[in-house]
């Protein structure tokens, strides 16, 4: 899996230099910068809301949802934790060594600030625990569709984009970075990787953070209420 993560982030490296070559103007964020940035979303790819969660959905589909409702445990709170736990999970075993390779292959800046690094560790949290809230979201969607496939490929499709996985969202036209400065998913790439990056400063930072508190708690609260709205119409059969 880490050599098909290096192989993807040295296509999208040398796409971005041949832009950069012939480039007539200059651009928000250097060439160093977006190798920076490319190298930063292939390490935390398995952290991002994209693959779902599938034992979510068979303990729906097989029934065996009703033995962990009757658990002294919050639901909610026991996915939540469980997602966050893989999430840790992925950042020990492919982040940091994803870092040290980028380093070595692609000479992916580090930065040497230590408010840039607190600052970064604690939006990548929040983006963490976005990813989540928004996997629990999608997986409560289950109650009604028995099969979260489609929805999850849909949702997927727009956070790639909107996050600026993709392309980051410093290069994007000035009217579509307002359309994305609406939205959630800003928060899972664009905001903790321009903090990385040193292009939130000062009060700049606190107000990115501020956004991903924001929506990390408004889609926990959402969650609970699919959740619970689908605990009402949930019929198990069998014994």
């Amino acid at each position: 899996s880490t050599t098909t993560n290096f192989f993807f982030a040295a296509v999208r490296i040398f796409v971005f230099t041949a832009f950069y070559k012939a480039q007539t103007e200059p651009q928000p964020l250097n060439l160093n910068e977006v190798i920076t940035y490319v190298c930063l979303t292939q390490a935390f790819l398995m952290v991002m809301p994209l693959w779902g969660r599938p034992e979510m959905t068979e303990a729906i589909k097989d029934g065996s949802i009703a033995l962990q409702l009757v658990k002294p445990v919050d639901f909610h709170g026991y996915w939540f934790a469980d997602e966050v736990g893989k999430a840790i999970y992925y950042v020990i075993m492919r982040s940091i060594p994803t870092f040290v390779l980028a380093r070595i292959l692609f000479n992916m800046w580090i930065p040497l600030d230590l408010i840039i690094i607190a600052s970064f560790v604690v939006s990548m949290a929040l983006a963490i625990a976005m990813t989540a809230a928004m996997n629990i979201t999608v997986f409560a969607t289950v109650f009604w569709t028995l099969d979260a496939t489609g929805i999850q490929g849909f949702a997927a499709t727009i956070i790639m984009f909107f996050s600026g996985f993709l392309v980051p969202i410093a290069l994007w036209p000035g009217w579509l970075q307002q359309v994305a400065g609406c939205l959630p998913f800003e928060g899972l790439v664009h905001l903790p990787f321009s903090i990385y990056l040193g292009k939130f400063t000062g009060p700049a930072v606190w107000v990115a953070l501020g956004k991903q508190i924001f929506w990390v708690l408004a889609f926990i609260g959402l969650g609970r209420l699919i959740l619970q709205r689908g605990f009402l119409r949930l019929v198990v059969q069998g014994g």
